[in-house]
């Protein structure tokens, strides 16, 4: 039986090393990525929140001009009949 050529165990080797930090940095690329994607799931979260805070607002201040014509509206009625 022929033994191992040294050549080609090195060359496996060099070529598996190479594989090996090609992989760790792809592991590392993700890593970032994934952290970048968080961050942009937490601010997106946050403008919902300020979205719904900005819409309840403004529906209490329709409803508050509503409420003021709905009052100017009788006290017309009621100085019309007088």
């Amino acid at each position: 039986m022929a033994e191992p050529d040294p050549n080609v165990a090195n060359h496996t080797l060099v070529l598996l090393r190479n594989m090996d930090r090609k992989l760790d940095h792809v592991i590392e690329t993700l890593g970032r990525h994934d952290v970048r994607l968080g961050r942009l799931e937490r601010d997106i979260g946050e403008v919902k929140s300020d979205l719904v805070l900005l819409e309840n607002r403004m529906l209490t201040q329709t409803n508050e001009i509503l409420r003021i014509v709905h009052r100017l509206n009788e006290q017309d009625a009621l100085a019309s009949q007088n």
